[in-house]
Parts: structure tokens; sequence; C-alpha cells
């Protein structure tokens, strides 16, 4: 311990973080050197390294070949995607130019590009097939909020693999092998709550991907959303739901009609001025704005109508229209579109939006509210395909929330969860073969697409992961498969000739048996001030050296039980 640096600390170390976070500053895992960026200090790459070991050693006992790829990407491999441009517009990727030429290139914020440019150059046949990569290096993705200490990093390290296949069952094959693989190495480093759940695709494409979520109250930055009955499970940028069935009438009404409601901008002022009409029988119009970041002259405008129970989700609208970015307009904008405040919009008449999109909650309903394009203003006793044409194609837009009934088992309900994305499995199919020209030739001597898979693990963000899971009120509890120490020695008086020489011997002789050990050699502090240090720092099991030395019997606790057994020096070299 007089070696280790830098020092425990104690106190205030920064606000608006997770404890889980605020341990590993104060016990010296990491330090932060950016926003986003950590100096990992000689406890967490111990650590970090332990991770590692588990992810090369489970890749390589599923016969995954491990290679490294360059951080260091060209300009011209990413245009062959069209993922350049939209990096760059989305401010995500960091872009450097080389000075004798003015090449660009880009700091990997992932691979696809270039491992899919090996394969094409590499693999030529059927016979070559399937082909899984693996690598563990850095990636850069410039945040916009970087937070929550490792969760959520401008630098990071991850673990990356790459499956190609020749067709579409081989491809959903090794998708399913890094299901086994992924849920093998989340629990061999401690993770005692994982789960498997439907997620958004985003920027890395592809038809179908899941994220392995650590759940945790405290620490999670994502919604999940898993059915009470049923195994099915889903973030809530994916999860689809079905809604409680609105209050209907049935039969359409004589006419709509245009009534005066003023300062009625939300479903619940409209409730409260019409009490006999339920927000189920409400249709709200939103009015949002697509790929704004791409400039003025490709943004666009868009409407939604959805039920007026509901809110819309923002991935899925982005899905349906294939748009960067969706942002709810701007008050003038809407105003210039509908001719009315915002609150006010309607389907009825509305023509200055490039789309109109339906949410299934709308389908069937009839006599329903809506606004009139027109401040202060709504119709009542609207009937689609009488009133305004009748939609030709319905959508998920909706957000899905607890108490919305499965959409697997159609009997379980949804209940909601918070977790740390860990994993995320995507497949990719032949998006990036298509665009690379990664062919090969198959038993037909035809050439045909690779279809691909691509697989990650941040291996940092899952330090921060262990801990928020494995942590009581005094500090962090490691699990020993990943731990920095297996046991930490604590001599309550170092300067105790008997406790000193004892400590020492255990040392010694764990070292010797190959075991990573931690001694607390400072002579300066008392018992308590090293027991707080070590429940901080969480080694699994303690030694403890105390009044009992000189008759060579020792204490040795069990960091995560706290259970207490006194034992002889032999037996503690027996039981390590």
């Amino acid at each position: 311990m007089t070696k280790l640096f830098p020092r425990t600390r104690y106190g205030e170390v920064g606000t608006g973080m997770t404890e889980a976070h605020s341990f590993l500053l104060k016990a010296g895992f990491i330090k932060q050197l950016a926003p986003g960026s950590y100096i990992l200090l000689p406890l967490g790459f111990r650590v970090w390294r332990q991770i590692q070991a588990i992810v090369w050693d489970v890749m390589e006992s599923h016969d995954v070949q491990n290679l490294q790829l360059p951080i260091l990407q060209p300009q011209e491999l990413w245009q062959k995607t069209g993922r350049w441009d939209k990096y760059v517009a989305a401010k995500v990727l960091f872009e450097t130019t080389e000075r004798h030429t003015g090449a660009k290139f880009g700091l990997a914020p992932t691979a696809e590009e270039v491992v899919t440019q090996l394969a094409a150059e590499t693999i030529d046949s059927y016979r070559d097939l399937p082909v899984i990569w693996h690598q563990i290096g850095w990636k850069f993705r410039d945040e916009i909020r970087p937070r929550h200490g490792l969760l959520r990093c401008r630098e990071f390290d991850m673990s990356d693999a790459y499956s190609f296949d020749r067709d579409q069952a081989s491809m959903q094959k090794s998708f399913d092998l890094f299901r086994l693989i992924y849920a093998e190495i989340f629990d061999r480093v401690g993770l005692t709550n994982c789960i498997n759940v439907q997620a958004d695709s985003g920027a890395i494409g592809g038809k179908g991907s899941s994220e392995f979520m650590a759940v945790s109250k405290e620490g999670g930055e994502d919604i999940l959303l898993t059915c009470t009955t049923c195994s099915y499970g889903a973030n809530a940028e994916k999860a689809t739901s079905i809604v409680s069935a609105p209050t209907l009438q049935s039969t359409p009404s004589a006419s709509m009609r245009l009534e005066y409601t003023p300062n009625t901008r939300t479903v619940e002022d409209l409730v409260k001025l019409f009490p006999n009409l339920d927000a189920t029988r409400m249709v709200k119009t939103i009015i949002l704005t697509a790929d704004e970041e791409l400039g003025p002259s490709q943004a666009y405008q868009v409407a939604v109508c959805i039920r007026g129970d509901l809110e819309i989700n923002i991935i899925k609208l982005k899905n349906a229209l294939g748009a960067q970015s969706v942002e709810p307009a701007k008050a003038e904008i809407v105003r210039a579109v509908t001719g009315a405040d915002v609150g006010f919009a309607g389907p009825i008449g509305l023509q200055n939006v490039r789309t109109i999109l339906f949410d299934h909650s709308v389908e069937g309903l009839i006599n329903i509210l809506c606004g009139g394009n027109k401040t202060d203003h709504h119709f009542l006793d609207v009937v689609p395909g009488r009133d305004f044409p009748a939609p030709e194609r319905y959508f998920d837009l909706h957000l899905a929330v607890a108490s919305h009934t499965c959409p697997e088992c159609k009997m379980g309900l949804l209940q909601e969860s918070r977790g740390i994305e860990v994993g995320h499995i995507f497949m990719l199919q032949t998006g990036y073969a298509d665009k690379m020209d990664a062919t090969f030739k198959g038993e037909d001597g035809k050439s045909h697409p690779l279809w691909m898979g691509c697989y990650g693990i941040g291996t940092t963000r899952l330090m921060q992961a262990i801990v928020e899971q494995n942590r009581d009120k005094d500090g962090i509890i490691w699990p020993k498969s990943v731990a920095p120490f297996q046991v930490e020695i604590v001599p309550v008086k170092y300067d105790s000739a008997e406790q000193k020489e004892l400590a020492e011997r255990i040392y010694r002789g764990l070292k010797g048996k190959g075991v990573s050990v931690l001694l607390d050699d400072r002579e300066s502090l008392q018992g308590g001030a090293k027991f707080k240090d070590a429940d901080l720092i969480g080694c699994p099991w303690r030694v403890i050296v105390g009044r009992k030395a000189k008759e060579g019997i020792v204490e040795v606790k069990n960091r995560r039980t706290r259970e207490v057994v006194e034992m002889g020096i032999e037996d503690v070299f027996k039981k390590f």
C-alpha cells in the first residue's frame, strides 16, 4: 500500500454522479482527465485487464479468431457506405487531416467499414465461411454530453467482433452464438442481473439487434420493458405494446363541428373542458422537424397523429422516416405550417408538411376530437375517411410504457426497470457488403454478398456496470474473477514486530502460490482507517493480523458476506 498511488479519497469528489462512479474515484481506480476521458489508475488497470482476459478466454473457447484493427480509418472507406457524412453531420466523428496530402481520417467510433474491406479482400469462396473476427481496442465518439463516469465517454475500450456468413440462416446462427458468448462473459465477470432485450440498431444499421442490459436502479441510463408473464423484453426505444381499447361509439355522428376551445393546448386541458370525452377519443397532431442538423435545404416538416393518451417514440419515428434526426418543430414553424399556435394542429386540411403519419392507436376511431388548425379551436365528432382521407397505412409510433399489454404473449403486462447497456449484437444483413462489394463465390459458381453480423462490449464501461451491481454503503465488492487483488492483508498495527512479521510471511507465502495480494504496510494508520480503505477498495478477502499474531492466528473476512473466521497461517495458505 505504501507503493500504491494515488491514495484513497473521502468527502465530495464531484456532483451529479452515481455511487458506483463515486466509489471508483474515491478508491483510486480512475481519474478524470477531461470530460469523457479517464485515466485508468493502477487499481483500475488491474480490473480492466482481468475483464479483458475473460473476454479473450471466452472468445478463444468458441474458436473466434482474434486480430487488431487500426484506430485511424481513411475517409474513403466510410464514404463507400455513406456513413462519413452521417457521422460528421451528427457531430459524433473525430476527424483529422494528414498534413502532407490533405487526406482525411476518422478516429474509429466503430469498425464495420475496415473489417468489411478486409473480408472483401480475403474471403473468396463459400468454403471459407463462416469467418468470425474479434478485437479489443479503443474507440472514439464525440459525445455531446459525456456523463456518468465510464458509462458515456468520448474515449473508451471495446471488444468488437464481426461475423461473415453465406446466407441469412447462417448469419442468424452466428448471432445466436454471440448470445451464448455474451451471456457467458457477463456471468463470469460477476453481473448478477443481466437481461437480453430487443433494441434499435441506430447508426450501425441492419435489421435485428439485441442489447444485454445490466439492471441497475441508480445507474441505469436506459429504460427496459419486460413482460410479467413471458420472456419478452425490449429497450423502451424499441418496445412495442398493445394499448388499452378506446371508449368507442358504435355509429358515426351526423357531422363534425368546429368548437371554440380557449387556452386548451394539451390533452389534459381538453379533458377538463369536455369531461364526457376521455383521452382515448382524442387524436393529437404533433408537428416535427426532420434532419434539421443537415441544414435548411434538407430539413423538412412532418405531422404525427396519435391517440391522446399516448406519446410518440422518436426513435421509431426516425426509422419510419429514414431520418437522421427528428425534433419537435419550433413554435414559429408550427404557426407557419398550421396557421395556428402550438396545441391546435389537426389532420383536416393540413397541407404544409411533407407527410402525415398515423399511429396504429388511431385506427378504427370515430367521433374523435382533433385540432382545428386554428388557434383556440378544435374539431369534434370527426370521422376519418369521411371528414379527411383515411390513412393508407398505419405505423407503430407510440411509446410503450409500463402497464401496456405485452405484444408477444398478449396476456402479461409490461413492467419497467432501468439498465446499463453492456453489450449489443446486430444482424447487419448484406448492407455493408452490397456497398463495399464484399462477395464470395457460391456453390453455384455465382457471386453472392456476404451476410454480416457485429457484436460489441464496452470493456471500460463494463467495469462501472460491475460496481453498480456489486457494492454496499461502504464501498465496492469486487467479484473474485475481476478483483484487482484476491486478498488484502491488513495488520492492525504494522509497527508491531509480531504483526509485521506474520503479515509479511503471509504476503510472501500467498504471492509464492500465485495469489494476487495487497499488503497494507502503512505504519502511520490505525486499524480503523485501514479497514475503511479495505471496504472501499473491495478485495474479495481480507486477512486481519491483530492481537493473536504471536500465536500465528489471524481473522479471514469475506468482503461480500462479512463473515469472519479465525484460522492459523497454514490454513490460510490452504484456503487460497
